[in-house]
């Protein structure tokens, strides 16, 4: 289908599509403005190799993923919560790690109610984390591993959630996004014929020929008044010069 057919299909149905818009603009506004608030803080460690070699920068970059995932995992979660007063299972699962192999850098982050204990909870996790591997290498005769904070978590200044704009500017393109596609599945199934181009398309034959929606131009127009009050030019037949008039027209009284 032509780019022009769907703009056809988008202006014949935009009442639908503007609807569905507004829709889901209002209901991912409201839903998202109703959600808790929630503060986030991070904090960065640095994982480098003591000795620069290629084939240790290799194993720094391997170990990265599998710090991330004991940094997830629910036994150090237990760890961090005791330092910080916790139930044991109250960080499991909200302590985030994301590794950066190409920065030898790791990334924690935490979400909380409360901005100082966000912060809070990061800073005793990325220190716990260091002295337990710390701990690890002390014993072996050659330590490749140098791990430190590269950056400890701030007080975040501002909520990450909610932010009902955002939701609503996601609602709005998704409510576009859905109203387009419904408008191009009701015309499929409408099987009515509207233009030329749909009757090509529907029965595979060309068109020879078409009946004009209005009236023809071809010679001199007069105005003609409608019952609303607006007028239309009406053609009249061009007779050559010297022709008596047809009998029955105005001019052959």
């Amino acid at each position: 289908m032509e780019f022009s057919a769907y703009a056809r299909i988008v202006l014949q149905r935009w009442r639908l599509i503007i609807a569905l818009i507004l829709l889901a603009t209002v209901t991912a506004y409201v839903t998202n403005a109703q959600g808790p608030v929630a503060y986030r803080a991070t904090a960065s460690l640095s994982v480098t190799p003591s000795i620069v070699e290629y084939w240790t920068g290799q194993a720094v970059e391997r170990l990265l993923n599998n710090y991330a995932l004991q940094i997830r995992s629910r036994p150090f979660a237990s760890i961090v919560a005791k330092a910080a007063g916790l139930p044991e299972d109250a960080l499991t699962g909200r302590i985030r790690a994301v590794a950066a192999p190409a920065e030898f850098r790791l990334s924690l982050e935490v979400d909380d109610a409360d901005p100082e204990l966000a912060s809070t909870i990061v800073n005793l996790a990325a220190n716990a984390f260091v002295a337990k591997i710390r701990a690890e290498i002390s014993g072996r005769e050659r330590q490749d591993i140098r791990l430190e904070v590269l950056e400890p978590a701030l007080r975040p200044d501002g909520p990450v959630s909610p932010r009902p704009g955002r939701a609503g500017l996601g609602g709005a393109i998704a409510g576009a996004l859905l109203g387009a596609g419904l408008a191009v599945v009701l015309t499929f199934w409408d099987g009515r014929i509207y233009t030329a181009g749909d009757a090509e398309r529907a029965w595979n034959v060309p068109v020879l020929g078409a009946i004009p929606s209005g009236p023809p131009m071809n010679g001199r127009a007069s105005s003609v008044a409608r019952k609303d009050g607006r007028a239309f030019s009406r053609a009249a037949p061009i007779r050559p010069a010297g022709t008596p008039p047809l009998a029955g027209t105005r001019g052959s009284r």
